[in-house]
């Protein structure tokens, strides 16, 4: 017992200095308490680059099958299948693709990535735009430029009206020609910006960024300038209303510019009148965009596939707490309201994808860095359930070893997450086919098929207010804590007992007690004697403990 106890203590105290660390941001998480999404499975990335070897292929993807893999998500790069001119497409390469991942027993997940490939972490291969794409309209039009100068070319401008004309093309191409396999397809992603996130380019290698710099404004050619003017002359009408607002004297609304200095701006303005204005309109380009484009693919999908479409956050962990500056690179990237975000996400009738969620908040308050991307996520993912919008998990960077996938779990079954993607498949099947090492560990705390348990807690010593909880071995279960993981019973009045019904994972080995929380939330009593210990069987049923 003693093992246990002492395992608790340190969880309480680790999550007292996390709390501590980043309490400037966020008040105390609220868990959906332990229990797999009923609903939940697991994917993985297929590699970037092109395959060449099919046989090989299907080997891994079989392997990938066997150990519970779900689904393939896989990039379809625009700069290959309308490389050939302006609706001239091929889709041979996809199409063979499609077939290996049916041939293997596997679901597919298409995202149509409108992002070039190059440039972003992880990127190991180069594939632009199409390339007659940019005589369509001039580099203003068609590229972002940030604050100190940069055009970027890796994906189209959300100002470009001619955005969403050519994404309602490739969209329209695929449900033509993929309409014979909406039964592999199970869900379709859209790219929405940079690395396929809905995002601006703001941490760009190419314009001198580095980890963990803030990252740059992305607003600075004439379009996106006539924008914002256009913006603030919506919302002001007048010069004088403007200029009463902001505490300045503009003569003419050509005057409204962008911040013309990104330090002092996230230092000293962002919390004025201009700097929640500016912010307000930033982000706002990116959830217009996101609102167009996601109407463009349920008019072209939802016929045809009948199955959830998505998009993706990028989980911006660095720089939340930076005493100068706070939040300067979530802001750069235009995520300056999380909550108006995922409102978009709810009306558009998308499911949403966040990352990072293998990383820890070690860094909350160490300099330079100022990274707390669990604290994001939790923050995140409350407000997706909150909203009654569908999350998905990813990883950020590859995970080396079996104790990141426990960082992960901690998350998926904790906060309702329907679903995570690996990235990605090489670090679970080598190239003939077989297992890594890290595959037995995947398998086991991700891969699951969750069946539910019904847990009846007999002979519980409580007192009006008190209720009884089941906490385990694994993160399903709470993993030993007592605080707002623990799975939680109610008193069943005709059968005198405690019982809740939690989704576990199948063919898993568990040990676990019964507790008792006062009515303050206080641990008052474990379960006396050993743990209960037990192998779940491949389907639902019931487990009783009698106290």
């Amino acid at each position: 017992m003693r093992s246990w106890i002492n395992r608790i203590r340190m969880y309480a105290a680790a999550s007292l200095t996390v709390f501590l660390a980043v309490s400037i941001v966020f008040p105390a998480s609220q868990a959906e308490a332990s229990s797999i999404r009923s609903d939940y499975k697991a994917y993985v990335m297929a590699p970037l680059t092109k395959i060449t070897d099919w046989n090989a292929f299907r080997n891994q993807l079989v392997t990938l099958k066997n150990n519970n893999v779900y689904a393939l998500t896989t990039d379809v790069w625009w700069g290959d299948v309308e490389q050939g001119g302006d609706n001239v497409f091929d889709w041979s390469y996809y199409k063979t693709y499609a077939d290996t991942v049916r041939a293997a027993g596997l679901k597919w997940i298409p995202i149509l990535s409108t992002h070039q490939c190059g440039g972003n972490v992880g990127d190991d291969c180069n594939i632009k735009l199409p390339s007659w794409l940019w005589s369509k309209g001039t580099a203003d039009q068609m590229t972002m430029r940030s604050e100190t100068g940069y055009s970027d070319y890796e994906t189209l401008s959300p100002w470009w009206t001619g955005t969403a004309t050519q994404y309602d093309e490739l969209y329209a191409s695929f449900a033509s020609n993929f309409s014979g396999y909406k039964d592999i397809i199970a869900k379709i992603y859209l790219s929405g910006g940079p690395a396929g996130e809905l995002r601006f380019p703001s941490y760009n290698a190419a314009d001198g960024w580095s980890y963990p710099g803030r990252g740059k404004l992305q607003a600075y050619t004439d379009t996106a300038k006539l924008d914002f003017q256009n913006a603030m002359k919506t919302k002001y009408s007048t010069l004088a209303a403007l200029n009463s607002a902001w505490g300045t004297t503009l003569t003419a609304f050509s005057q409204v510019n962008p911040p013309s200095d990104g330090d002092n701006f996230f230092i000293n303005g962002v919390k004025g009148t201009y700097g929640k204005d500016f912010m307000t309109w930033y982000q706002g380009v990116l959830t217009k965009h996101l609102s167009t484009i996601a109407a463009k693919a349920h008019s072209r999908f939802d016929a045809v596939f009948g199955v959830p479409i998505g998009a993706k956050v990028a989980g911006v962990h660095w720089q939340m707490n930076n005493p100068s500056m706070p939040h300067a690179a979530e802001y750069a990237s235009g995520y300056y309201n999380y909550s108006t975000l995922l409102d978009q996400f709810k009306t558009s009738n998308l499911d949403l994808t966040f990352t990072c969620l293998e990383m820890t908040d070690s860094q909350a308050s160490t300099s330079p860095y100022y990274s707390a991307p669990k604290s994001l996520v939790i923050q995140v993912a409350n407000l997706a359930n909150q909203k009654g919008i569908r999350i998905n998990g990813e990883n950020a960077l590859p995970i080396s070893d079996g104790s990141g996938y426990q960082n992960v779990a901690e998350m998926l079954f904790n906060y309702n997450f329907g679903g995570f993607t690996l990235l990605r498949m090489s670090s679970l099947v080598n190239t003939d086919g077989s297992k890594t090492g890290l595959m037995d560990a995947y398998r086991d705390a991700i891969a699951m098929t969750p069946i539910p348990v019904t847990f009846i807690v007999k002979n519980a010593p409580t007192v009006t207010g008190d209720t009884v909880y089941v906490t385990g071995s694994r993160w399903e279960l709470g993993n030993w804590t007592t605080g707002v993981y623990p799975f939680k019973l109610t008193y069943n009045s005709s059968t005198a007992d405690w019982r809740g019904t939690a989704y576990i994972g199948a063919s898993r080995y568990y040990e676990f007690k019964a507790i008792i929380k006062d009515s303050g939330g206080n641990l008052k009593s474990w379960e006396p004697g050993a743990n209960n210990t037990w192998t779940t069987p491949a389907a639902g049923t019931n487990y009783t403990i009698t106290w």
